[in-house]
């Protein structure tokens, strides 16, 4: 089964490596798992051990078909659909879910936007991440990945890296290592006047990421908002921390 480039596929197969994801994920029986991107199958005989509810989202009709051959007795858990087209509801009953994958770098943003569109029904995500796109999840001000995803991952989510991961360990072989970083959610519901007024923010502070905070604040703020901040307006976006970006944000009319 030859890994297809259009679906960035990297598979990992060493066992003794994907053992300690597992024991890191710590599953137990009463959890429902949803894998994406299952691909050839060897992380999905690990998680299929631990736990008596699985489901793996398979773009690809080739391994789709694998995978139902493989787990015969698992043969109904295996869908052959885009993550990103999935309604939760669809394949899993009112219980929350715990998803779990090895991203391909070219959905990560998209599938944390899907995941904050499901966040109701999330337990928490392991996502095996390119290394860049994870720190950059994971930055915190002044680090030299804290960016405007990072601010939103960290008003959402308890952002933890769990383990560094070789590139390696990966067939075929990418050109960067990858992180295997856990996503865990802050709360059970996002204010989501608050999250839209966080990325309005974010959005216009880390367009102009060399500029002053006092420049840009004025594109979407008055004056007297702007005289109500207690904050230093000299200070760049990314010497701001979530507290100081939330401030912001509850003045935005």
């Amino acid at each position: 089964m030859h890994p297809k480039k259009r679906f960035g596929q990297n598979f990992l197969t060493d066992k003794k490596l994907l053992e300690d994801l597992v024991k890191l994920i710590d599953i137990s029986n009463e959890d429902k798992i949803l894998e994406v991107g299952p691909g050839k199958g060897d992380f999905t005989e690990n998680l299929i051990r631990f736990c008596d509810s699985y489901y793996g989202i398979e773009i690809d009709k080739d391994l789709f078909s694998f995978l139902e051959d493989k787990f015969p007795k698992n043969k109904n858990s295996f869908f052959n659909m885009d993550i990103l087209n999935l309604k939760l509801s669809e394949i899993v009953d009112s219980s929350n879910v715990r998803i779990i994958g090895n991203i391909p770098y070219n959905i990560s943003s998209p599938l944390l936007d899907w995941c904050e569109k499901n966040f109701e029904r999330i337990i928490d995500m392991h996502f095996m991440l390119q290394r860049e796109f994870a720190l950059r999840c994971a930055g915190d001000e002044g680090s030299s990945s804290y960016g405007r995803l990072s601010v939103i991952c960290n008003y959402l989510y308890e952002v933890t890296i769990l383990k560094d991961i070789p590139r390696d360990y990966f067939d075929p072989q990418p050109k960067v290592d990858s992180l295997f970083v856990r996503f865990t959610p802050k709360v059970k519901k996002i204010n989501l006047k608050e999250l839209n007024s966080l990325k309005q923010v974010t959005r216009a502070l880390f367009n102009k990421k060399r500029k002053k905070i006092s420049n840009s604040l004025k594109d979407i703020m008055d004056d007297d908002n702007l005289d109500k901040l207690d904050l230093d307006l000299n200070l760049r976006p990314d010497h701001l921390s979530l507290k100081d970006y939330l401030k912001i944000s509850a003045l935005l009319k």
